[in-house]
């Protein structure tokens, strides 16, 4: 019986497993045509800056086995494993599934050339929103869970030979679960080709000094790298929602708040909620969120919101898919060896306390990072740098008289160990990019002799580097591009130019 309403907690569905071919299989007795999902435990997270977008060639390539509109599939890139999706009969499903197998022991890169063009133009629509990318990108930098917003560069650089080395590296049959709706019909295979276990990147996020605030161009989003418990998901499904009535329906300054989480771990996330609000709101919306964070803290939620959290789970629970999600989940856990969501959810179909969900919002308070236009951030809070280096000392460039792109207020440092750059008179750096810190460099070939350098650092300070904005700025170029590395060049993509191609 549940202690908060008297009433029986609901079961979650029962997972089954088996294994095919040495691949383990999640299924649940589901009915209607079969649905398939084909998991390798490999995403943006386990990519390096330079090869961003590699997994994701492999998925093209691989697809390429299967291309047909007969029946639904699909396939899709993670943060941290890739996915070929299927619904259709039996039969149906057990020929896609063999084809994507073989594709991917076998991989066919002749096509590499088209598949670039067709993952560049995929870019140039939108990306992930900033609740998505922007808590990860501050505790990981240009590396592993950071690497959710980038531009893609393995489009641009990477040959067939490396793609071929990276499908052979991580789409086997020891880094593979398949999650099916259904019993495994008769007759499926996996012919997929040996290989080890795989886990996720085990990379420390920075040590960041929190609460803390830092400024973004427009928005308001709250950023914090937390416990991820049952208590902490209710803490923010009650946070995003008291926000939504105060901000939305009683002073009708947003649209709606978004949020999103990321595991970076067995019991740990890195969370972000946020909306888009125009800048002469963006001071009360920042009231708004200390405001609700300070007070979910001290008094808990009430008996109705942890009420509407449990409702809200257990409504998903009786829904037919929520089946095939636990079989998703529980192959997701053996592939990184995390625990699965099912703990969590009997602790709240169980009943929470609002103590428990206090403590947790406590947390989050101690925790948040809080992101917006800089001359709407409250100025009690320390000033979080664009980077957890040191600035690098050297001298101060000045901003050219005529024809400076850089906005105005930005001072750029350059130093013999890299570059630095502030706003006004703060002496904390917007970014800090070392040369011994470099992740990789955009090359923007422009009309002139001298091509535009974006400078990104594994520690996640990004630098913009245009020839014009600087005085002495030609010499400045060519200063840095002798202190860089070739191997870290690669040609900008159009996501990340300053200027339209000519």
């Amino acid at each position: 019986m549940s202690e908060l309403s008297g009433t029986v907690a609901p079961s979650l569905p029962e997972v089954h497993r088996t294994e095919v071919d040495g691949v383990p299989v999640f299924w649940n007795t589901g009915t209607g045509r079969l649905s398939a999902s084909l998991i390798f435990g490999v995403g943006l997270a386990h990519e390096t800056f330079l090869e961003t977008g590699i997994t994701h060639l492999v998925e093209h390539l691989a697809m390429r086995t299967v291309r047909t509109a007969h029946y639904e599939n699909n396939a899709s890139t993670e943060v941290l494993h890739t996915s070929f999706d299927v619904t259709s009969s039996p039969e149906t499903v057990t020929e896609h599934l063999h084809r994507i197998c073989a594709g991917l022991s076998h991989l066919n890169t002749a096509p590499l050339e088209v598949e670039r063009g067709v993952l560049m133009a995929e870019q140039r629509g939108d990306g992930p929103g900033v609740v998505s990318w922007l808590p990860s990108s501050l505790w990981f930098g240009n590396r592993a869970f950071g690497l959710a917003g980038n531009v893609q560069v393995a489009p641009i650089r990477a040959d067939a030979q490396r793609v071929g080395e990276w499908c052979a590296e991580w789409f086997h049959r020891g880094n593979a679960a398949l999650v099916l709706s259904g019993p495994p019909p008769a007759g499926l295979r996996l012919p997929l080709a040996d290989g080890p276990r795989r886990r996720p990147p085990a990379i420390r996020p920075f040590e960041l000094a929190a609460p803390a605030r830092t400024a973004i161009p427009n928005g308001v989003v709250g950023c914090a790298l937390v416990s991820w418990t049952a208590p902490m998901a209710c803490a923010a499904g009650v946070l995003v929602a008291r926000l939504t009535d105060r901000l939305r329906h009683l002073e009708g300054l947003v649209y709606d708040i978004g949020f999103d989480h990321q595991l970076i771990g067995p019991r740990r996330a890195v969370l972000g909620f946020g909306t888009d609000v125009g800048d002469k709101y963006a001071a009360r919306v920042v009231a708004a969120i200390r405001a609700e964070v300070a007070e979910l803290g001290r008094t808990g939620p009430t008996p109705e919101e942890i009420a509407a959290d449990r409702a809200g789970l257990a409504e998903q629970v009786a829904e037919p898919g929520f089946a095939h999600y636990r079989a998703f989940d529980a192959a997701m856990s053996e592939l990184t060896g995390w625990p699965s969501a099912a703990e969590h959810q009997d602790l709240v179909l169980r009943g929470l306390t609002a103590r428990e969900v206090a403590k947790a919002a406590r947390e989050l308070a101690a925790r948040l990072v809080l992101c917006a236009p800089e001359r709407h951030l409250p100025a009690d809070l320390p000033e979080l740098p664009g980077s957890p280096l040191p600035a690098v000392p050297g001298r101060e460039a000045r901003r050219a008289l005529v024809g400076s792109t850089a906005p105005r207020g930005l001072r750029l440092v350059v130093g013999d160990e890299g570059l630095s750059t502030f706003y006004g008179d703060s002496p904390v750096p917007v970014s800090v990019v070392r040369y011994d810190d470099l992740a990789g460099v955009g090359v923007e070939q422009t009309d002139g002799q001298l091509p535009i350098l974006h400078l990104f650092g594994s520690h996640g300070g990004s630098i913009t580097l245009r020839p014009g904005d600087w005085r002495g700025g030609r010499a400045l170029v060519r200063q840095v591009r002798a202190r860089v590395d070739p191997a870290l060049c690669f040609d900008a993509p159009d996501p990340m130019r300053l200027f339209e191609q000519s």
